[in-house]
């Protein structure tokens, strides 16, 4: 049986089509087999859509050619939410391996999902990774990363991600090593991930300056925790969903806006 995950979805406003992007790969392959030229450990790439808010899905296609490398080996979509930026141009964050590093790069759509590009990496020592449009229009990718120091890692792009800054580590975001979120919500950003050196503390917290400093946070789980996807609900409350056990649950919970807010700021 194959292995179909690393879910990540984003709705175009114009069309009101929910895009699912995806990985697939033999069952009994690792993430250490998938190399490239190994013929049957592989890792590729999937795109289907709803257009009834997803009671129903379209079949998915394979979009491989179009967003994976050659030389890449292992592939990730997301996992976790993408985004459409002002433009109207649908990205995804992903994270790929190339000669032994990690990376993390989006894929992009500005034909409203009908096809697929590959967008700029950032790394290396960068893995999974969410993205959010800014104020000024640049985008931010916020990163696992693998540096050793417990700390987020962010990139910035000045053209709708088809370059990256070098990463750099945000001392403010505590990480064990995890998944996280990252979206936009009116003029703030907000973040969740397990807030500490383990998988533990599920916190979201709140920056007003673009992510130039960040709350010191509202820990919704002090408890075993790691993956997160962040969602807005309405304009006063978002969603959010998290592994907690850290994986004996999936549990969702919608959180007002305002109670984040209060957190105080380092």
């Amino acid at each position: 049986m194959d292995t179909v995950g690393n879910p990540a979805p984003v709705v175009d406003r114009k069309t009101g089509v929910v895009w699912l992007l995806l990985t697939r790969n033999p069952g009994d392959v690792r993430e250490r087999d998938i190399q490239p030229g190994l013929t049957g450990a592989t890792r590729t790439v999937w795109v289907t859509h709803s257009k009834d808010d997803g009671v129903s899905w379209a079949k998915p296609e394979e979009i491989t050619r179009e967003v994976k490398k050659p030389e890449w080996s292992w592939y990730a979509t997301g996992p976790g939410s993408g985004i459409q930026m002002a433009s109207g141009r649908l990205v995804i964050a992903c994270d790929h391996r190339e000669g032994g590093e990690s990376f993390s790069h989006v894929i992009y759509s500005d034909d409203d999902g009908k096809s697929w590009k590959i967008g700029g990496s950032a790394g290396p020592k960068c893995n999974e990774s969410t993205v959010a449009e800014l104020r000024d229009g640049r985008l931010m990718l916020n990163m696992r990363s693998g540096a050793g120091e417990n700390r987020r890692a962010v990139s910035v792009s000045r053209d709708g991600g088809l370059t990256w800054s070098a990463p750099a580590l945000d001392r403010a975001l505590i990480e064990p090593v995890c998944e996280g979120s990252l979206i936009r919500f009116g003029k703030m950003l907000l973040f969740s991930n397990p807030a500490a050196v383990k998988r533990m503390n599920m916190t979201v917290k709140m920056s007003r300056d673009d992510g130039k400093t960040w709350s010191s946070g509202m820990v919704i789980d002090p408890g075993p925790s790691a993956y997160s996807n962040l969602v807005q609900v309405n304009g006063k409350r978002v969603g959010l969903l998290y592994e907690r056990g850290p994986y004996e649950r999936i549990r969702f919970l919608s959180i007002p806006v305002k109670a984040i807010e209060r957190s105080k700021l380092r």
